[in-house]
């Protein structure tokens, strides 16, 4: 328990690196107010790009580290266009590259659709935003927020973690001339550097001041009360199930849960119980955690996030660039030494007339299930000569499935062997469990009660097949096929020789004897 409270105490600490960049007011300029008044953008256009390094550690490599780490480091992604024409409607083009190869694409959204088009791709993605059926029929228009109130509670819950923010050791202000979209403009550049190893000090500062402002999270608990609470009412009203257990599972009764002025008294009074608690062990905590050499790496002053953020007058950010450099703990097997992410931004007409262009869709649309795609729905909609097809079929590998099964008898009860199926030795013929294996290669399944017929559709090619329980008998596209041994039903499970099944699917076959393993490969 303590070690998981350490790390959590220590992912805590990293997230907070972003939320410490609000910080206070520095050289007159109020950081507070102008991080908040890119919350009062209505409209804009930007363009903005992002990469990945992850720096290779100085030995040890394998050819596969290093095969990992070229992937990786060759994926990044740029914004020609991002246009808000209102807090409803936007779109975005640009493009991602990936190990050498570049996709176009060009996503688009209103207050009804979401649409994306990836060059390669024969009809672009629609996904309706209204009247949508999740699971259990839930359906998504009663679980909507009003953008006025979720960006009030933004503002609110921003405000006050801000407020709250100690300044960093490096914080800087000066007056430049900058150009945004080609424009040369005076501007206010703010510089901050926060460093890993004077992280825990600046959230002990920020824990302390947000202990001692019960009115402040008070006002906050209660704006983030008014925008989620109606979800939550309106999710268990949908559903039919109890609100009792998820207030349960905050400790409170249902009854004060509906109460808003109660509720949140006792959220509020409950955060500040639990802050009273933890911070007079915040500093063993943290010197205890510290001791451990992988978190004085990763929290060491290598650990560095810089941040520049450009002003004009109004306060609006113009444009702002950021650069992150994680330290990893060296040791055997480690093969990076350092993760950098690098993101610049700018971002021009403001609160000015902006026309989104949207996605084009007069030629038709895929709209998939937003539950279970299948790699074969996908690259369905692709054309087989595009980079987008070749990423995702040799690079990504989403054709590429393994299945394992043991032929162990009694395997649930061997601690090695219990999570994988059992395949079983039927007169020296291996069956296995069709079902299972079907539907780990995404096959189409329909049972027929009456005739005892199983009918599968293989999700990359196509090919119906049809098996009869009991029976030698069966076909492939129509074909008929002898089975070495027929269908067998045990325990309620039908079984069929492992050589059909690689046949009919199209995958490969391997036996491990020492292990007792066979292993269904398809590429």
């Amino acid at each position: 328990m303590k070690k998981r409270f350490k790390w959590g105490l220590a992912l805590g600490l990293a997230i907070m690196l972003i939320v410490l960049a609000g910080c206070q007011a520095v050289g007159g300029l109020d950081v507070n107010k102008a991080v908040l008044s890119t919350l009062d953008v209505k409209s804009s256009e930007a363009k903005s790009s992002m990469s990945l390094e992850l720096v290779p550690a100085d030995s040890g490599l394998t050819a596969e580290d290093k095969q990992m780490i070229d992937l990786i480091n060759s994926i990044s992604l740029t914004i020609d266009s991002a246009r808000t024409q209102d807090p409803n409607t936007g779109s975005i083009e640009g493009a991602v590259k990936v190990n050498g190869k570049q996709i176009p694409f060009h996503l688009s959204v209103d207050k009804d659709n979401l649409a994306l088009s990836l060059e390669g791709m024969t009809q672009p993605v629609v996904i309706p935003l209204n009247g949508m059926e999740g699971m259990e029929g839930l359906t998504m228009t009663g679980l909507q927020m009003s953008n006025e109130s979720a960006l009030k509670m933004v503002k609110d819950v921003g405000g006050f973690l801000i407020k709250h923010a100690p300044n960093p050791s490096s914080i800087a202000l000066s007056s430049v001339t900058d150009k945004v979209n080609g424009e040369s403009l005076s501007l206010q550049k703010l510089h901050i550097d926060i460093r890993g190893d004077e992280l825990a000090g600046l959230v002990k500062g920020f824990l302390t001041s947000v202990s001692q402002d019960k009115e402040g999270l008070k006002e906050m608990i209660a704006a983030v009360y008014d925008v989620y609470y109606p979800i939550f009412e309106s999710t268990f009203s949908q559903s039919g199930e109890d609100m009792g257990d998820m207030a349960a599972a905050f400790g409170t009764p249902e009854s004060v849960l509906k109460d808003k002025d109660a509720a949140v008294t006792y959220f509020t009074d409950e955060a500040l119980k639990a802050l009273n608690e933890f911070l007079p062990q915040y500093d063993d905590t943290v010197k205890e955690m510290m001791a451990e050499p992988d978190m004085s790496v990763i929290l060491g002053k290598d650990t560095v996030l810089s941040l520049d953020f450009f002003l004009d007058s109004k306060l609006q950010i113009r444009k702002q660039n950021m650069d992150l450099t994680i330290q990893i703990p060296q040791g055997e097997g480690v093969p990076v030494k350092q993760v950098k992410v690098h993101s610049q931004s700018e971002t021009w007409n403001v609160n000015q007339p902006v026309t989104v262009n949207k996605v084009d869709t007069s030629k038709g649309v895929w709209e998939p299930s937003l539950i279970g795609v299948t790699p074969g729905e996908v690259i369905r909609h692709l054309d087989a000569k595009s980079d987008l097809y070749r990423l995702l079929t040799e690079d990504a590998k989403i054709t590429q499935k393994q299945i394992s099964l043991t032929t162990r008898q009694n395997a649930e009860d061997d601690e090695d062997y219990w999570y994988y199926p059992e395949a079983i030795i039927v007169n020296n013929t291996t069956m296995v469990p069709i079902k299972y294996v079907a539907d780990q290669l995404d096959a189409q399944l329909k049972w027929n009660g009456a005739t005892k017929q199983l009918t599968m559709v293989d999700d990359l090619k196509g090919t119906q097949i049809v098996i009869k329980e009991g029976s030698k008998q069966a076909t492939i596209d129509g074909k008929a096929v002898t089975l070495t041994q027929p269908v067998i039903n045990r325990d309620s499970t039908l079984y069929v020789p492992l050589r059909f099944v690689a046949d009919a699917f199209g995958t490969k076959v391997n036996w491990d004897k020492n292990e007792q393993l066979v292993t269904i490969d398809r590429e």
